[in-house]
């Protein structure tokens, strides 16, 4: 129940040796599920990565105006890393009954902006 508390090098080296040292068999996909940003353990996994055939991102979002700002911020990173984005998934934009399938939104939906994902 202990909080990990680590820093950039250990992060990064734990990003590593996660791709390096598993033996991952035979993949059709490695679905990589991090947080938003653009830190160092995101530059270590794009570097890490560069490699292997078939690189992409899906960016997943939910609708509010900050989330859609690290979106943009991740779209920019994949493009200066060189890594395509196949899409960006909405996510929690909606939540719909089993009852009676009304929808009633979770968060309100983010002004969109120009050139807005």
């Amino acid at each position: 129940s202990d909080a990990v508390v680590w820093r950039g090098v250990r992060k990064n080296g734990l990003v590593k040796q996660f791709l390096r040292d598993v033996e991952w068999g035979d993949l059709d996909y490695l679905v990589v599920d991090a947080p938003p940003g653009t830190s160092d353990e995101h530059i270590t996994l794009a570097q890490s990565v560069k490699e292997a055939s078939n690189v992409a991102a899906v960016i997943v979002t939910t609708p509010q105006e900050v989330s859609l700002l690290d979106v943009r911020k991740e779209m920019s990173f994949c493009a200066k890393a060189g890594i395509p984005v196949l899409g960006v998934v909405e996510n929690m934009a909606a939540f719909v009954c089993p009852n009676c399938n009304h929808a009633s939104e979770i968060f309100p939906p983010a002004p969109s902006a120009p050139g807005a994902p």
